[in-house]
């Protein structure tokens, strides 16, 4: 096990002028740590909320609400390795957003895999290592929400700090056992992977645990809500399991209640719920309710 290392507090980089100091810092880092954190969790339409950067000197937090990062493009480029780990959701979200092009990248996780490790996680692989125990109390932040706190910025910050020391002890294990240009093969895919577009699939309703025991009319419910969750979701702005639970969506397609205290019988439909779903989810329920309540 590697000693732990000691860490100075991260640097918030908020300002043009931050970035333009970081980016001078940066032109004698040939090795670059990575990671991002995006609020897909609390809206519908995600957005990287926070880049994270760790150098052999410091560790970096970039946030780019405040702050436009395009200028860290070349350097990110530039940089050989540039070190993530699981890095594929983080290299389609920075292409989606700025174009950003990684063709250094070393993948931690990727090269534990091929190592054969049992525990492939950040956490797991930190604790193995550096005798860590890397925190989770905000890992279902709202990286969106303003001001960070320095208590998150402090968490976003250990995503990274690890990372240039893991990928020399995984790098070296790779050449020794003559893994190494298979590695960069796999390092290659997963640096070209490219953006997924959100595509909402009108026929997802049936792959609802529940959904294939309902009969015709409760089908005909389970339709309508899941279209219709969808819009508000798109609306309002939030993930749609937070307008309405996939679970209570198909109770509501097997009981089909007549009136608002049957909706509120049911688990997972509450006040709150049956306001962000709107008049048009009802009427689309009364519409297709067919039989009305069967309990």
């Amino acid at each position: 096990m590697t000693a732990p290392l000691t860490r100075a507090p991260p640097v918030l980089v908020e300002t043009a002028a931050e970035v333009e100091a970081l980016l001078v810092l940066l032109r004698e880092e040939p090795a670059l740590a990575l990671d991002t954190e995006s609020n897909s969790l609390h809206v519908y339409r995600e957005r990287v909320c926070l880049i994270q950067l760790s150098t052999r000197q410091g560790d970096f937090v970039i946030d780019p609400l405040r702050a436009d990062p395009r200028p860290l493009g070349a350097a990110l480029a530039r940089a050989n390795p540039v070190v993530l780990h699981g890095a594929d959701y983080d290299v389609r979200c920075l292409k989606r957003e700025w174009g950003f092009a990684l063709p250094g990248l070393f993948d931690t996780m990727a090269a534990a895999r091929r190592l054969g490790r049992a525990a492939l996680g950040l956490q797991a692989l930190v604790k193995h290592h550096f005798g860590v125990e890397l925190s989770k109390d905000y890992q279902r932040s709202d990286w969106g929400r303003r001001p960070l706190t320095r208590e998150q910025v402090s968490y976003a910050a250990l995503d990274t700090h690890y990372l240039l020391p893991l990928y020399e002890l995984l790098s070296r294990e790779l050449a020794t056992r003559g893994l190494d240009a298979s590695a960069q093969v796999e390092f290659a895919r997963i640096a070209a992977g490219e953006p997924r577009p959100r595509v909402f699939d009108p026929e997802g309703w049936r792959r609802l645990k529940g959904a294939t025991h309902l009969d015709e009319p409760g089908r005909a419910v389970l339709r309508a809500l899941w279209a219709v969750r969808e819009e508000r979701a798109a609306a309002l702005d939030r993930p749609p399991f937070k307008v309405m639970g996939e679970q209570a969506m198909v109770e509501v397609a097997r009981r089909r209640p007549r009136d608002g205290a049957g909706l509120l019988s049911i688990s997972g439909v509450t006040p709150v719920v049956l306001r962000r779903m709107g008049e048009a989810a009802l009427l689309a329920l009364w519409a297709r309710g067919g039989e009305g309540e069967r309990e």
